[in-house]
């Protein structure tokens, strides 16, 4: 369908839920300055079922997200290891151009840690390391509170939603390589991005500046 045509639909799904559909609760809007903020985090996709050369292919994607432009970034990962986030962060900040102040996710052990003392959790060493070498900032979620982190959220379950559709007009979910999975991701990604080009031109103007090298990934 045209866009003209799936819009004018979801508009009319919307106020059909508005005015009929289930109590929704109350949200307060909040303001997303360009360049302020990106949310990333790690989504499993078993429920896509993409095969390999005929064999299922458990995996997941890093996902970052800017909460201003909805610039959107994706890369294959198989755990949310630190080599995962560390090569996912860096990666997703190069192909944007530039460094947002502040990075939010949730309470994932690859970037933080217990603090026996206070019972709370904080930034693990080389997490911290990794932001202070791109001059950025953690913002972090309650435990327990996944909502807190919903762009990120809603950025994994947009990217799902698009990659299942175009599965489903591909008509068939497997790949003869992982390379080919990861070339049709990206076309999914890229296509997300083109509707929000503008914005995410626009933002990109004031991020700020990347560093003059990358950290290691790889422990």
């Amino acid at each position: 369908y045209p866009k003209k045509m799936l819009r004018t639909l979801q508009r009319r799904i919307r106020d059909w839920r508005a005015l009929h559909g289930p109590p929704r609760d109350v949200v307060f809007p909040q303001n997303h300055p360009p360049g302020r903020e990106a949310a990333f985090d790690f989504t499993h996709c078993d429920e896509l079922e993409v095969t390999i050369g005929g064999q299922p292919f458990p995996h997941l994607l890093f996902v970052m997200k800017a909460s201003s432009s909805k610039w959107l970034y994706a890369e294959l990962a198989f755990g949310e290891t630190w080599e995962a986030l560390c090569q996912g962060v860096q990666n997703a900040l190069w192909e944007a151009g530039g460094v947002f102040t502040v990075l939010r996710h949730d309470n994932l052990s690859a970037a933080t840690r217990e603090l026996k003392r206070s019972g709370g959790r904080g930034l693990t060493k080389r997490y911290a390391d990794l932001l202070e070498h791109y001059n950025t900032a953690s913002s972090r979620i309650r435990p327990g509170h996944a909502q807190e982190n919903g762009v990120a959220e809603k950025g994994n379950d947009l990217l799902k939603t698009a990659i299942d559709q175009s599965l489903r007009l591909r008509e068939h979910r497997g790949f003869e390589s992982v390379k080919g999975y990861v070339a049709f991701v990206k076309g999914v990604v890229d296509a997300l991005n083109e509707e929000h080009e503008e914005m995410i031109e626009a933002e990109r103007l004031v991020l700020q500046s990347l560093p003059p090298a990358r950290l290691q990934a790889h422990t």
